[in-house]
């Protein structure tokens, strides 16, 4: 059964998949096949709605009847591999005629520094094993995770036929353990041989190239209980969970499945300490909690008056009136509701601007005109289709390359709480119909003046970059293209930060990855009688992550897949921070739509 949370994971790769098979050219090349059939089986929690599923054994695409066959057999090793003594004789016992497994890992040293991560990529270990399972062995043994094993996967990320009667996997194979206070992780990309004689799947040979990380880092502790567990509002509300709330909550109200509300945090009482405002689906109050001097936390919703019951999906604090404290920006279904702190973190409403055409997802601000004041920018997903509602999934066209969502808005801040939409007079309405999820200022050419970048759902993303006139007029031009930033996956958050201690702003991109997308795109029957471009963005689109290297010209290198950074699973928020302390800024990757034990796909 599909729950609320991974329904978009479905609807994309169900999408991929039947816009592959759709062709009267693929129908020929599945001609003495069976059917592709589909069955109404799952319905949406809530709704009368059915989601189709479809057999990997239909339609000519035998490519996903090997990876449900793989994937079986390595789900049930990596079960065994963590509770199962007798493992080896499984691992074995998928093998026929096994040639050998050639691993390449790289020496680890036994010690590191307290608080620090080490990775080491360059492989100079070489194993090779007469079976699957001593190879196994002695990967494991070659870090000292063997007898602590507590993860491990394996991703079938593409899968082709070599001969009539081989096929090959491509894997991404992660383990993971701790031994003596030192957690320890391994990931490889390996190709797996198969024999496929008489319907069964054998497994000949296992090559790949290991990395490995070790850290010393301590271990996070989930505080939620003893931080909020006493706040009655929290326990009431957050503790019940989306599905309960859908149930009883009437849909005109906005509220809705996708659970994609966000978090904000600033300190808004000037304490010192950290607060959080969180966002809600429409007839549930968003949630003002402030940190009190116990360590624990205080629910100000009400008492802030921010207590908002319509449909919010993005809010911002910063300063918008220079007094120095932190006012909020909220984003609502019918537009932007700004908010004054007048201090000790209590709210006043000082104006609201409508957004007639679509519904804000986030808020990003700077002082884009060097006005001394911060303005800000809005992104708005799908277009609204009344006054009360948008769909959820409205149909991008093209589907790899939309430009039929939401506008974004620019508002240029005037001063005495007076804002303008200048979307159109700064040039910001090139390319503006993207299904945009997130953006980002940064200065990333150096010129004293603030760029952005926008990260879209269905479409090529945009980089516009702030240049102004002797007049000191400023517009922005879609340089993407021109400086190599175009990204065409679905974009979903985006961050800036020096990754290699150059001195200058790189970027990344979040992008969603999809195992299932990167077999079905990759076969040579998809979209046979398209061109090359068309297939390529296809394939592209679910790669995964991007890393661009700032090169201090003006353009950007693509570093995605050399970096290893590009599978990040289906990754909703990103951000550059140095996690140990070691002057690198690290990558974490916040993901969503995973809300069962195996998705099958991400």
């Amino acid at each position: 059964m599909l729950t609320p949370l991974n329904i978009r994971s479905f609807y994309v790769m169900l999408v991929v998949f039947l816009v592959s098979c759709g062709s009267k050219e693929d129908d020929q090349n599945a001609e003495n096949t069976k059917t592709k059939t589909l069955s109404l089986k799952a319905a949406v929690p809530g709704t009368s709605q059915e989601i189709p599923t479809y057999d990997p054994d239909g339609g000519g695409w035998e490519v996903e009847k090997w990876n449900h066959k793989i994937s079986k057999s390595l789900k049930e090793l990596s079960s065994k591999l963590i509770h199962d003594e007798d493992w080896q004789i499984y691992a074995d016992s998928m093998c026929n005629e096994f040639e050998g497994a050639f691993f390449q890992i790289p020496k680890t040293p036994k010690e590191i520094t307290r608080g620090k991560i080490e990775s080491f990529n360059d492989p100079e270990v070489q194993i090779k094993e007469n079976s699957f399972s001593s190879g196994i062995s002695t990967l494991l043994n070659s870090v000292s995770i063997f007898d602590n094993l507590e993860r491990v996967s394996f991703k079938i990320i593409n899968i082709d036929k070599i001969t009539k009667r081989n096929i090959q996997s491509d894997v991404i194979v992660h383990f993971a353990g701790a031994e003596n206070n030192l957690d320890t992780e391994l990931r490889g990309n390996v190709k797996m041989l198969w024999s496929n004689e008489k319907e069964n799947i054998t497994l000949l040979s296992v090559r790949g190239d290991f990395s490995a990380s070790l850290s010393s880092l301590g271990k996070f502790t989930d505080v939620t209980e003893s931080t909020l567990g006493e706040v009655p509002e929290f326990k009431d509300q957050f503790y019940r969970g989306q599905d309960y709330w859908t149930s009883r909550i009437e849909m005109l109200t906005g509220i809705d499945v996708g659970g994609w509300q966000g978090v904000s945090v600033a300190d808004v009482n000037g304490d010192g300490l950290d607060d959080f405002y969180i966002a809600q689906p429409g007839g549930l109050p968003n949630r003002l909690y402030i940190r009190n001097s116990e360590g624990g936390f205080e629910d100000w919703s009400k008492k802030a008056s921010v207590n908002f019951l319509d449909s919010s999906h993005a809010n911002l604090f910063f300063d918008i009136d220079n007094d120095g404290d932190q006012d909020l920006v909220s984003g609502v279904h019918e537009g932007i509701v700004i908010m004054e702190n007048v201090g000790n973190g209590n709210f006043s409403k000082r104006a609201s601007l409508l957004l007639p055409s679509a519904v804000p997802y986030s808020i990003v601000a700077a002082d884009y005109d060097k006005d001394g004041d911060l303005d800000f920018y809005v992104c708005c997903y799908n277009r609204r289709m009344g006054s009360k509602e948008h769909h959820l999934f409205a149909r991008p066209v093209p589907y790899h390359d939309a430009n039929n969502g939401g506008q974004n808005v620019l508002f240029r801040n005037d001063e005495n709480w007076t804002f303008k939409n200048v979307t159109l007079l700064e040039g910001l309405d090139q390319n503006n119909r993207k299904f945009s999820y997130a953006a980002s200022w940064e200065d990333y050419d150096n010129d004293g003046d603030m760029d952005l970048y926008v990260a879209n759902d269905f479409g090529r993303n945009n980089l516009y970059q702030n240049d102004s006139d002797k007049n000191g007029v400023y517009r922005f031009k879609d340089v993407s293209e021109d400086v190599g930033v175009v990204d065409i996956g679905p974009g979903m958050s985006v961050s800036w930060g020096d990754y290699d201690n150059d001195g200058l702003p790189d970027l990344y991109v979040a992008n969603m990855f999809s195992s299932a997308g990167h077999r079905i795109t990759s076969q040579d029957r998809f979209h046979k009688s398209a061109d090359k471009d068309t297939r390529e963005q296809y394939v592209r689109h679910a790669r995964g992550n991007s890393l661009y290297r700032n090169l201090g010209n003006g353009h950007f290198e693509d570093r995605s897949v050399l970096s290893g950074i590009s599978v990040g699973r289906w990754a909703w928020a990103s951000r550059f921070e140095d996690i140990d302390g070691d002057g690198f800024q690290d990558v974490y990757v916040a993901n969503g739509f995973i809300t069962q034990e195996d998705t099958g796909d991400l």
